[in-house]
């Protein structure tokens, strides 16, 4: 390339108006990355991170619920029907902790599998975006079994596919159920 053509092409470049500078989006998204290794650390049970800002979990305490909040979870999804052992406690405490949201999906066992659980768990996950949420019920079994079925019926899936992520986020027992769910 010849000098003159360098010269007026810096001479452009000159002209033209600088990038903005990226600006860190003001949302709890930004708050610090958390690792499995730090939920463990809580002693909240069967933990897994299957997707990103995605926590399965079996029951988390209300001890824990706070520690997650303060790891920045903004949105607290569970599985359990209200009276369930250890269950129904969450709706009246975790609101008083900080600014969350809390939605409950009862699913009771394989009854509970169903295209209408699954599809008001995708509108809670969709809504949340990159917030950092929780999904949890006793074991993290039904997690792993809505977010299977989650994975085969409104994201297309493979039922390989589907049964690996479900395996990821604790489904254990209802794999039956769910594999038969799933198709041939």
């Amino acid at each position: 390339m010849s000098s003159a053509c360098l010269t007026a092409l810096l001479a452009l470049a000159a002209c033209g108006e600088p990038a903005p500078e990226a600006q860190p989006e003001a949302s709890i998204s930004s708050a610090p990355a958390v690792s499995l290794a730090d939920v463990e650390g809580l002693g909240v049970p069967n933990a897994s991170m299957p997707m990103e800002h995605l926590l399965a979990a079996g029951q988390p305490t209300e001890e824990q619920m706070a520690a997650l909040i303060q790891m920045g979870y903004t949105n607290f999804v569970s599985l359990r029907d209200p009276s369930e052992t250890g269950a129904g406690w969450e709706e009246t405490r975790v609101m008083d902790m900080g600014d969350v949201s809390f939605t409950r999906i009862p699913v009771t066992g394989a009854e509970g599998l169903t295209r209408e659980n699954v599809e008001a768990l995708d509108r809670i996950l969709d809504e949340a975006g990159a917030e950092k949420t929780v999904v949890y019920c006793g074991t993290s079994n039904r997690v792993g079994g809505l977010l299977a079925l989650r994975a085969y019926w409104l994201d297309g899936a493979s039922p390989e596919e589907a049964l690996a992520l479900g395996r990821d986020a604790g489904l254990r027992g209802l794999e039956p159920a769910v594999a038969e769910l799933l198709g041939p």
